[in-house]
């Protein structure tokens, strides 16, 4: 079975590619999953932080990104192929753990991270997805391009992540509509949280009016700073926020993930894809976080994502 997640908050610069990021490669590198990255968000910042800028710019000049796929329902042309889109094996930590003679086709089955990369292209997208619509005489729904082009090639992998722009759009509203779950990286400050409300209210519209099976899988921490006052009153209000924003949406208030994501020089400079990473040790920092060092806290998120998802399921088994 595939499980796919949308990353979404509001807020800019809470982590969430990142969050993404370390995810992806914790689940097909340390737990031997095969990953599926697609980039939503026109900042590209997962497919820099995948695959470098000129391989990027390759991609973009080509025609073959996520921007081009949306682009070309709103103009009727046929650029985008999603077979020749999908990069397989992406990650400077690719190389580490994939065996030189293994030749990362389609069907392989070898646990790696597969890419849709993104293009700033898509904030023209974005201001035109209406007319997908009227070009189609309304036979196709602006929220329904991701599900009808890249849906029936979810079944080739372990987990499908999403990495949604910082809005509400159609852009993000096509993840939402072929994601499982939900996960909102945040910052333990105001300004960081302030949009949970409004993502929540927004997503519980559009699970009654497109009937989506669609849940929250957690709130997670980021850039937390124990020795700020600020993000300590983050935590103490927190829960209370997330009780009135889910008050009324028809599920359980978000749990918080038990793992926080420290603000840290070495998880900025994981995401650079210039960096030569011996190890997954090497890349995520062997400096400590408190007790632990900086490499096992993807870990533990990741542990701790799978430990949900499983709860899940069992629940589900046990209700049917």
């Amino acid at each position: 079975m595939t499980t796919v997640i949308s990353f979404i908050n509001l807020k800019g610069g809470v982590a969430k590619t990142t969050t993404l990021v370390q995810l992806a490669e914790t689940l097909a590198f340390i737990r031997g999953k095969r990953v599926l990255v697609i980039d939503l968000d026109p900042q590209t910042n997962a497919t820099l932080a995948l695959i470098g800028e000129e391989r990027w710019e390759a991609c973009d000049e080509a025609g073959q990104t996520l921007a081009q796929l949306f682009l070309d329902r709103i103009h009727g042309t046929q650029v985008f192929d999603a077979q020749r889109a999908i990069l397989h094996g992406v990650s400077n930590l690719n190389l580490i753990h994939i065996p030189q003679d293994v030749e990362l086709g389609p069907e392989v089955t070898y646990p790696r991270i597969d890419l849709l990369p993104s293009s700033i292209r898509l904030i023209e997208a974005q201001d035109r997805m209406g007319d997908i619509s009227t070009r189609s005489y309304h036979t196709v729904s602006p929220m329904d391009v991701v599900r009808q082009t890249l849906g029936p090639l979810f079944g080739r992998y372990d987990f499908v992540l999403i990495d949604c722009p910082p809005n509400l759009g159609y852009i993000t509203q096509n993840g939402l509509e072929v994601s499982d779950y939900y996960l909102i990286p945040t910052i333990p400050d105001r300004l960081s949280t302030h949009g949970i409300p409004q993502i929540v209210k927004t997503i519980s519209s559009l699970k009654r009016i497109r009937h989506l099976k669609l849940r929250c899988l957690g709130v997670l921490i980021t850039k937390f700073q124990v020795a700020s006052g600020i993000h300590k009153r983050g935590l103490e209000q927190l829960p209370a926020l997330l009780t009135r924003a889910f008050e009324g949406s028809g599920e359980q208030v978000a749990p918080l993930f038990h793992v926080r994501m420290p603000q840290a020089n070495a998880t900025a400079e994981a995401m650079d894809y210039g960096g030569s990473p011996r190890n997954f040790r090497d890349k995520y920092g062997r400096s400590r976080s408190g007790t632990l060092p900086m490499y096992e806290l993807p870990i533990l998120l990741a542990d701790e994502v799978l430990a949900r998802l499983s709860a899940a399921g069992n629940g589900e088994a046990q209700s049917a």
